[in-house]
């Protein structure tokens, strides 16, 4: 299955139906370490599979993998499950996936505590910082019960970051999260990077050992005089981000690759009080993965144009005090239990036009059309008057929001000044400069008048008629 091109949105808006569930593609490829042992995820896969996605694995210095050949993706999507290799092959080294992503890779980071420097460089270029390869997420008051304390189970009510374009209701309400020996990132001021899941209020990053009671070693351990690492606790403790760049390529980074193992997918857990509860790590796992590889989250956009009052059809040309009208048509990418994609309604209340030249001119709302509104579009309109200013202009919408796909929309136009034919005959301000120049005239004509009719006769200056 292939998917649709972006500049085939028109077509797939009328078919209604695309072939696959991702937006991108479903090529998959799944690099693995040695120390992963890839039956330990055979539900993890299985749902990728179920998905429609084609599985491709390798191991991390397999010189026959080509994330770019002849300039273009040889994959859809990359899984890089391999947090303590040292080194890669050099399709797979920093620059070529970062190349990849440049022309729309999605790539999913499975890690853990152990990573290798050159890895947590890499990581750095995401502006996302990792602790100290010995600290670990722990959680005394919060655990499995058969496990150690580093097997922390996360409410999902209070540790998920709400986002309606990456999980769904019913795993922000589901079961708790079972984060098992997982590291902490901290993210930087990178706009593109958002939280997903963080860690509750009474975990903390230290060594992974089991706490006494006792509240000097509690501190000495999250971070005491003694302690050379800054505490990181609650929910300053980033455990699973996000990555979208304005060219909608996504990746995630996971702090625990084993929350995936088939040993918490869809099983039940003992907590500390005694309580057997349902593990919430399939849905969450299942809605992460579908945002990174684009199932979710997608919108295009299907349709723009602008045209003059009375008309339908764009022009190149405006003239100032012209009524324009925008038309902006947008579509949401959803995926359907038969396994295939559809196009429906994406709904907002933020939408705005720019009609800019420089700076902005005119600053509107975009308002839906019911109307125009069909089953595999929403349609939005903004109608203003052309500003009396002289020069090309551009119809700009820009919608950038963390998990939706960013949107932006651009398109040209003069505005002109009246011919002079288009001018009216007379105009009403310069009635003054009318009324002064006629008044003039006829003051005028009237002197001339009075100065033929009473001029003097052809008489001597005595009065008497000259005599020949």
């Amino acid at each position: 299955m292939r998917t649709t091109s972006f500049f085939l949105a028109p077509f797939v808006a009328l078919l209604g139906l695309v072939s696959a569930r991702s937006a991108t593609g479903d090529r998959v490829l799944v690099v693995l370490e040695s120390a992963v042992s890839k039956d330990d995820y055979s539900k993890f896969w299985g749902s990728l599979k179920a998905r429609g996605f084609e599985l491709t694995f390798k191991e991390p210095k397999d010189k026959d993998t080509e994330l770019i050949k002849y300039g273009q993706n040889q994959y859809d999507h990359l899984i890089l499950f391999a947090p303590t290799t040292k080194s890669f092959s050099p399709s797979l080294s920093s620059k070529s996936i970062l190349e990849s992503q440049f022309g729309g890779l999605n790539t999913l980071y499975l890690l853990s505590p152990n990573l290798t420097e050159n890895q947590r460089e890499h990581l750095r270029e995401y502006d996302i910082e990792f602790v100290d390869p010995k600290y670990t997420l722990i959680d005394s008051f919060s655990h499995v019960s058969s496990a150690s304390a580093s097997s922390v189970l996360l409410p999902s009510t209070s540790s998920l970051v709400p986002n309606d374009a990456v999980l769904s209701p019913s795993t922000l309400s589901g079961g708790p999260i079972v984060y098992p020996h997982g590291t902490v990132h901290t993210a930087g001021l990178n706009p593109y990077l958002f939280e997903v899941l963080h860690a509750s209020k009474t975990a903390y990053v230290g060594e992974e050992r089991v706490l006494t009671g006792d509240e000097a070693e509690v501190e000495k351990t999250v971070g005491g005089k003694g302690s050379k690492e800054p505490v990181v606790s609650g929910k300053k403790a980033a455990l699973v981000s996000a990555f979208q760049t304005r060219d909608n390529a996504r990746a995630g980074f996971v702090g625990s690759g084993e929350m995936l193992s088939d040993k918490y997918w869809g099983t039940s857990v003992k907590t500390l009080d005694g309580k057997t509860v349902e593990t919430g790590n399939a849905e969450f796992v299942s809605d992460f993965t579908k945002w990174v590889f684009q199932e979710t989250g997608v919108v295009k956009i299907v349709s723009s144009t602008h045209f003059r009052a009375g008309e339908t059809e764009p022009r190149d040309l405006y003239t100032k005090k012209d009524d324009i009208t925008f038309s902006l048509t947008l579509a949401q990418h959803v995926s359907t239990e038969n396994g295939t994609a559809s196009l429906a309604p994406f709904q907002v209340s933020d939408l705005q036009l720019d009609f800019t030249m420089l700076d902005p001119h005119i600053r509107t709302a975009l308002v839906e059309d019911i109307n125009s509104t069909s089953d595999v579009g929403t349609t939005y309109t903004a109608r203003f008057n052309a500003p009396d200013r002289h020069g090309v202009f551009k119809f700009v919408v820009e919608y950038w929001r963390p998990g939706w796909s960013y949107i932006r929309s651009s398109s040209t136009a003069s505005v002109v000044p009246l011919r002079h034919d288009q001018y009216p005959r007379f105009i009403t301000g310069a009635w003054p400069y009318y009324i002064a120049a006629i008044s003039t005239s006829l003051t005028f004509l009237t002197f001339c008048a009075l100065w033929v009719s009473l001029g003097e006769t052809d008489k001597d200056r005595k009065g008497k008629k000259k005599v020949e």
